[in-house]
Order: C-alpha cells, then sequence, then structure tokens
C-alpha cells in the first residue's frame, strides 16, 4: 500500500521523530490533530481518516495524569484507530512501553512472554492498551504490533523526564558557575534507545506488515537497546557535554520508579529476527539531546 502513513501524535517527542523518518525517506505523512482532539472523532470521522492510508503509527499518548486521564489517552485512542484499521483493512503499528513489565529481576532481560505486573498507573493503561491490540490481532481483525518502547533519548525529550530535566539543571548550573546539582540516587540501570531508532523501528516494523495480507509478525516486540546502564552514567555524560565541572549530588528525594524497578533491560531477540538494528550510539543520543533545545 503507497498511500500516507498516519502519525496520531504526531508533535509529540516520538512522532516528531517518526515524521521526520518518513519525510527523509520521501514518503507521505498524514498527521491529523491534537490526540485530545483525535477522541472526539467519530467511527465516520476515522473512516475518512484512515481512507486510502498505508498505514498506521500511533505514537499518541499521556506518560501521567489522572487515571481517566491515562485511561482516554493510552487505551480508547487505541482502540479506536484499532477499529478504525480493522474496516479499513490498513496495518498498525503502536508504541507500548517496558513499563508494562513492572520490576523484574537484577541481570534479566524481559522477554515479550514474561507475564506484565505494571506498578504504576501508566504501565497500567498502556497493558491495557497492549491487550486490546493483542485481541484484536487473535481475533483477526487488523494486522499490529505493539512496540515495548524502553527510555527513548534524544532531540525533544520533555522536562517531565529525568534526561530532560538533568539537561536543563546541568545546562544551567554550568552558566551560573553552580558548586553543586542535586538529583535523587543515581543507581538504578535503565535500557535507554535513541529516539530516532524507535522511529525507524517504527516505520521497519509496519513495512513488514504491509508486506503480507496476514499476520506475519509477533503483536508484542520489544524495542531497546538490549542494555542497562546507570542512570548515573547519563547523568556525568550529560554534565561533560554541558561543561558542569561541579559536584553531583545525590541526595535529593529519590523518584517512586527509581526504587520500584531498580533494573531494567529488554530482551531483542524478537526485534533482531525481524532484520532491525540501532544505528545510533547512547552518545549519539546524549550530543543530540543536548545540541538541541529541551521541551518545555
Amino acid at each position: 500500500m503507497n498511500g500516507p502513513i498516519v502519525v496520531l501524535g504526531a508533535g509529540g517527542f516520538l512522532g516528531r521523530h517518526v515524521t521526520a523518518a518518513l519525510r527523509e525517506r520521501a514518503r507521505p505523512v498524514r498527521c491529523p490533530g491534537r490526540a485530545d482532539d483525535l477522541l472526539l472523532l467519530t467511527p465516520a470521522d476515522w473512516d475518512d481518516l484512515l481512507r486510502g492510508c498505508g498505514g498506521v503509527i500511533n505514537a499518541a499518548g499521556r506518560t501521567a495524569g489522572p487515571e481517566e486521564t491515562l485511561e482516554a489517552a493510552n487505551v480508547q485512542l487505541l482502540n479506536a484507530a484499532l477499529d478504525g484499521a480493522a474496516r479499513l483493512h490498513v496495518p498498525l503499528v503502536t508504541f507500548a512501553s517496558a513499563a508494562e513489565y513492572g520490576r523484574t529481576p537484577e541481570g534479566h532481560a524481559s522477554q515479550e512472554t514474561d507475564e506484565p505486573r505494571p506498578l504504576s498507573a501508566y504501565g497500567q493503561s498502556k497493558l491495557r492498551a497492549t491487550q486490546a491490540l493483542q485481541r484484536a490481532v487473535q481475533q483477526g481483525r487488523v494486522r499490529a504490533a505493539a512496540l515495548r518502547l524502553t527510555n527513548p533519548l534524544g532531540e525533544g525529550v520533555g522536562e517531565h523526564t529525568l534526561p530532560g530535566r538533568a539537561a536543563r539543571e546541568l545546562r544551567q548550573a554550568a552558566q551560573l558557575r553552580l558548586d553543586s546539582v542535586r538529583f535523587g540516587p543515581l543507581g538504578a540501570r535503565r535500557d535507554f534507545i535513541d529516539a530516532r531508532d524507535a522511529a525507524r523501528a517504527a516505520l521497519h516494523l509496519l513495512d513488514r506488515l504491509q508486506a503480507s495480507a496476514t499476520q506475519e509478525l509477533p503483536d508484542v516486540i520489544n524495542v531497546g537497546s538490549g542494555e542497562a546502564r546507570p542512570v548515573r552514567d547519563l547523568i556525568t555524560e550529560l554534565a561533560a557535554r554541558l561543561g558542569y565541572g561541579g559536584a553531583i549530588l545525590e541526595d535529593a528525594p529519590g523518584s517512586p520508579r527509581s526504587s520500584d524497578v531498580p533494573y531494567q533491560r529488554a530482551d531483542l531477540t524478537r526485534l533482531h529476527a525481524t532484520g532491525f538494528r540501532a544505528r545510533h550510539s547512547f552518545g549519539d543520543s546524549l550530543r543530540r539531546l543536548t545540541d538541541r533545545p529541551v521541551l518545555t
């Protein structure tokens, strides 16, 4: 199918990387309005939006807020998109989250077959969305895949994330020549992936779904680096790149997520079996993050 790719959430962090990747490939893109507006669409509206398209990439969603907000943005919107994709017979890829796994043992690489046990309201809403997609695929209604994404890094990452907040604070500290900057404990280990590679993975898997009239892919696929890196590495490398030479203290209150999920690493067997490999290193991601503005 050669029609435009519909990108939901095109104005967000991941959505902008997806649209940039499509435009780099000179592929037509259709970017509807804000996610909040999409929630108001009727089935007929969805049919108008998706008619003639080559596929859908859902990069919309919320990471924080009241439970009803998370439910609407992460579950209801995907359900409406799945229904539309099923009626119009177009494939769909959505960004799911490694937060669906919850706490994993030290050293364990999370596999898609692991029993998900999300701890946060965000992770629980993303799991409900993934399960809705799995049901639609298993019922033969739609060709679709949920990409369980780890921690994306790069240009435009928001200040509500640790990387975005740390970049802003360390840049300010360098400019003001502060003696120290305070963070919470930085011993947690996280799987970071460049947002450009996350976007590439979404396009790659959508192409695989487009190429077959049947579901040839697993319905859930991890997307990450496959490496558990100390969060401390993120902070110290950001400081070096931003020219901050003062003390980095770890005596501020820690985030609940760091204590609840101290270790994260994705098993990439399924992703690699599709022929996909990441191109960008951790250093590439930090270079892009520090060279470009952080979104407020």
